[in-house]
């Protein structure tokens, strides 16, 4: 009985572990960097590096996948490292025709500087953008548009800081087929039913 309640304790936590799991991905580079194939201006052809208020104009698209529904953190870390204040937006979907999903809106003009993001996102496709502020999508200043109408070359040359960024992206991976799980708890029960013997 003591095997058996060691076994099952054991297949409860592979399960919790698997549940809990996520995937982390760094998101980083430099408004200003020419070799940073993120970038595009704000009318979404080739980034401009001319002078500081073209640099802030410039914005960096990330595409993701979202696999399974669940909770998808997004965390700026550049600003308190000397680079740009961020202006986020998220937009649901793939291409020019992604929609505005949200954006650090409320925390840009008001606190600044680095934001955290929380939210329960549907499996998809989505994609960051990130620039200055408060340089917003015109899709999100109008409330109606996508991705491919650009952004509104509103950057302040007084948040650009170094230029750089850095965010990580968080989302949820698959859990497990039941097959899988029943095989992990059989396998802690021959293992803990070894032992006894």
């Amino acid at each position: 009985m003591h095997t058996i309640r060691n076994g099952i304790a054991g297949a409860t936590l592979a399960l919790a572990a698997t549940l809990a799991a996520a995937t982390t991905t760094t998101l980083a580079g430099n408004l200003g960097d020419s070799g940073n194939a993120a970038l595009v201006d704000s009318d979404l052809g080739a980034p401009d590096f001319s002078d500081d208020n073209a640099i802030v104009d410039n914005v960096a698209l990330y595409t993701f996948t979202v696999t399974v529904p669940g909770t998808v953190d997004i965390v700026s870390t550049g600003f308190a490292a000397g680079g740009v204040d961020p202006y986020f937006t998220l937009f649901a979907g793939a291409g020019d025709g992604a929609t505005v999903y949200d954006s650090n809106y409320v925390q840009a003009f008001s606190t600044g500087g680095d934001f955290a993001w929380t939210g329960s996102l549907v499996a998809g496709t989505y994609q960051i953008a990130l620039g200055s502020f408060a340089n917003m999508s015109i899709a999100e200043n109008y409330g109606v548009g996508t991705l491919a109408d650009g952004f509104a070359f509103l950057g302040d040359p007084n948040s650009l800081g170094d230029g750089s960024y850095s965010l990580t992206l968080t989302t949820p991976v698959p859990e497990p087929s039941g097959t899988w799980l029943m095989a992990v708890g059989l396998a802690a029960l021959a293992t803990r039913s070894r032992r006894a013997n």
